[in-house]
């Protein structure tokens, strides 16, 4: 069993809906959220964290668009660490990724710790795959992912992640966020197959 959300459709004011189901339930450990760009994502997952908050249970919501290295590098700044500056501006997209999610893993620590009594523990994380490389990605799921559910054995941990690449929804427990269900890829043809039903779909959607 998994938490349970009702979801806002014209969640913007817009007058179509974006969801075509809006009583969803999200399942412990990792969901990836998949469907083309503008299918709802990032809106799905600002409605959880809301939801979470209201009902006071602990949350990091981390949006690379909106807390990536230029808010990493205005942290910096302000505490005096030039180095951090300096390096960033000489790294690649993908070395600024990684090295933002060395910040974001600090703060998922931070979490736990002030949250030692909560039974359960949300992570939600926006478009962290682009610019990433594969080893990247994997190393994600393969070794940040794991540690904190060992940090935590009697909590429930939920990782919720917005997928822009394969290789975050490969052999995942993906959620479809059109229309609001769980589904699996058996590969890359399949997950490409999906998403470019999903653009049709948007497409249709903004036609009527």
């Amino acid at each position: 069993m998994g938490r349970k959300f009702k979801l806002i459709n014209c969640y913007y004011g817009e007058d179509y809906k974006m969801f075509k189901k809006v009583n969803i339930e999200i399942e412990k450990g990792l969901t990836v959220l998949v469907g083309c760009n503008g299918t709802g994502k990032t809106t799905m997952l600002e409605q959880l964290e809301a939801e979470l908050k209201d009902k006071d249970i602990p949350v990091l919501f981390h949006s690379n668009l909106k807390n990536g290295i230029r808010d990493m590098r205005d942290k910096a700044f302000f505490v005096e660490d030039f180095e951090f500056v300096a390096l960033s501006m000489e790294s690649s997209e993908g070395e600024n990724i990684v090295n933002v999610m060395g910040g974001i893993a600090r703060e998922m620590g931070e979490l736990t710790r002030q949250n030692m009594l909560a039974d359960e523990l949300w992570f939600l994380f926006d478009a962290v795959d682009s610019g990433l490389s594969v080893d990247n990605i994997v190393e994600i799921k393969e070794n940040l992912l794991p540690i904190v559910v060992e940090h935590n054995p009697n909590k429930d941990i939920y990782f919720v992640f917005s997928a822009n690449e394969y290789e975050l929804a490969r052999n995942e427990n993906c959620f479809d966020v059109a229309h609001g269900k769980y589904i699996k890829f058996k590969d890359y043809e399949d997950y490409r197959k999906f998403i470019l039903k999903s653009r049709k779909e948007k497409d249709k959607r903004y036609d009527e």
